[in-house]
């Protein structure tokens, strides 16, 4: 997205990465976003970027969430330190992957909101340390966790500001913060417009970029910030994109709610990574980690 393809708005919205105005963005005749000239940060207003969006907020499939959880967990045991740590994952949803680090032996505890209206994986309801509610109105402990992690989780939040702030005060010196969410300056956008899959879930208020990511974490106290674009994380997002096309309303569950769909995601799979390999941009994904200063 260019400068130029941000069009001028009469509302005083402001960036809340880096404090500029931001601008109206019609990305369809029925579509718009707010944009950040500086930094490209997106905030979304459902009234009028609605975007044939589900009534739900779990869109998913339970096949590709595992993919995703094995993969990441592979990532951040690469990163890890091999001792046992403090893990704290917010948005646990079923907890299958706060689970898994519970089953490697280490102190768990999770956040959830509840939004998703899924069951609790029972390793976790007699040996984790759980809360429920908005982040943001949660009290947690300081300097108490190794890892703070979040997998599509801060594009919901209604304040992430103040989340990255709970986080750092939270975090052992030392300590890692890892998420994964939508790109905002994922070409998808560009391509997809409002038929772009990361829209059809009607909790996605807002959309990062590695610009405003930094300046939002190095806010809140954090440092060595790094972002990347992984090739491997929401692999159906063009394939469900494309559908979106062919959908006249929207369901409870979205496209992902056909077995067709999902059959054409499996079939299609190669065909969009290797695309993903040839145009990197096209991904959906933004990786971001940061760390707590020793």
């Amino acid at each position: 997205m260019t400068t130029n393809e941000i069009e001028n708005s009469p509302a005083k919205i402001i960036c809340e990465a880096c404090g500029s105005a931001m601008k109206e963005w019609n990305i369809s005749a029925e579509c718009a976003l707010f944009c950040c000239p500086e930094c490209l940060h997106i905030k979304r207003d459902r009234e009028i970027c609605n975007a044939q969006s589900r009534e739900h907020a779990w869109g998913g499939d339970a096949f590709f969430d595992k993919i995703r959880i094995l993969i990441t967990l592979k990532r951040l045991e690469k990163k890890l330190p091999s001792k046992k740590l403090n893990v704290l994952e917010v948005g646990f949803g079923s907890g299958k992957m706060l689970a898994s680090f519970l089953e490697k032996g280490h102190n768990v505890f999770g956040v959830e909101a509840e939004m998703l209206e899924t069951r609790i994986d029972e390793r976790l309801k007699n040996k984790a340390e759980l809360y429920f509610g908005k982040i943001e109105e949660i009290n947690l402990p300081e300097e108490k966790f190794d890892l703070i992690y979040g997998v599509h989780l801060i594009e919901h939040l209604e304040n992430p500001a103040l989340f990255f702030e709970k986080c750092f005060r939270s975090l052992k010196k030392g300590g890692m913060l890892y998420f994964l969410t939508p790109n905002a300056d994922s070409a998808g956008l560009k391509v997809f417009k409002d038929k772009w899959w990361n829209l059809e879930d009607p909790t996605h208020i807002r959309f990062f970029t590695p610009r405003s990511a930094e300046i939002m974490l190095k806010s809140a106290g954090l440092q060595k910030v790094k972002t990347s674009v992984p090739l491997w994380d929401s692999l159906t997002v063009e394939v469900n994109s494309l559908m979106r096309f062919l959908k006249k309303d929207s369901e409870k569950h979205g496209v992902l709610n056909s077995k067709a769909v999902k059959l054409l995601d499996l079939f299609l799979l190669p065909f969009f990574l290797l695309l993903r390999i040839i145009y990197p941009k096209i991904s959906p994904t933004l990786e971001i980690i940061a760390h707590k200063a020793e």
